[in-house]
């Protein structure tokens, strides 16, 4: 497996990556005492020596694993001589990574942390589009989302102070919310921002025809949904043996017909009763 080198802009994506799941990192100083900092996904850093040496790294070094949770960055150290780990903690600083960053031994025992510059945790440094990682979710339901976000967040900078700190909190938690896979919520609350920009006459659109944009969104969105639940069950339904099997498919054909017609909760109901008969016969 190859392993990424991290420069100091690209410490962000290295936090996004310890969102996803467990990483490694190796770390010391080249020869030109330039820091050299290397990660790869899985639990065995000590692969990374011979990278860091390939890329001109020279001992002492430290390596371990780190993983993000919420708004901290654990790194649990196996080898962090006090240089090495005082070294990455400046390099880490440096690269502002908006999360506290909290150093551990291999024994659980907290070596040291480093709290998020104040800048970069002010409002102009809160979360915003390009902070969505959605790890398992439908592209096809987050994309339209962050699009959205990424449309009103320099609108938001138009608003009176207050309320533009306001919004760009709403923003940051919106982005939260699709991180957690709370799309359902996190739509609610764009479409909040939305009309709010709306009313204070900084967007193209006026405030009801931004209501009926985003009502609009939200209906297709859980169409789509529910077009792949119906998918789902209709391969269900093929597997299934004797003649429920022609009856429930007869079912799928409408609750499929249901969806053409956009009648959302007659859909949803029928293919209610579709997944108790298919678990009944299990």
């Amino acid at each position: 497996m190859c392993a990424d080198r991290v420069t100091g802009d690209d410490v962000k994506a290295m936090v996004r990556e310890g969102a996803k799941r467990r990483m490694s990192f190796g770390f010391c100083l080249d020869s030109t005492k330039d820091a050299l900092l290397l990660i790869q996904p899985g639990n065995k850093p000590e692969k990374l020596r011979t990278p860091l040496k390939q890329g001109g790294g020279k001992p002492p070094m430290a390596w371990g694993t780190y993983v993000v949770k919420a708004d901290q960055m654990e790194m649990t150290c196996e080898q962090a001589p006090t240089k090495m780990l005082l070294q990455l903690k400046r390099f880490l600083k440096a690269g502002r990574p908006k999360v506290n960053v909290l150093f551990y031994d291999d024994g659980g025992n907290l070596l040291d942390s480093l709290k998020p510059d104040k800048t970069a945790t002010s409002g102009q440094q809160r979360a915003d589009s390009s902070d969505i990682v959605a790890v398992g979710l439908d592209p096809n339901a987050v994309l339209p989302l962050q699009r959205r976000l990424k449309r009103i967040a320099p609108r938001i900078a138009q608003a009176p102070g207050p309320l533009e700190l306001k919004l760009k909190r709403a923003l940051s938690k919106s982005v939260g919310l699709i991180n957690g896979g709370r799309l359902q919520e996190a739509e609610t609350l764009i479409l909040v921002i939305e009309r709010a920009i709306a009313a204070l006459g900084k967007d193209r659109e006026d405030e009801d025809s931004t209501l009926k944009r985003g009502l609009r969104e939200a209906d297709q969105r859980a169409l789509g949904a529910q077009v792949k639940r119906a998918q789902a069950l209709q391969a269900d339904v093929a597997r299934a043996s004797g003649p429920a099997r022609d009856r429930l498919t007869r079912a799928v054909h409408k609750a499929a017909k249901l969806l053409k017609q956009r009648d959302l909760n007659g859909a949803r109901d029928a293919m209610d009763r579709i997944e108790k008969a298919l678990t009944s016969l299990a």
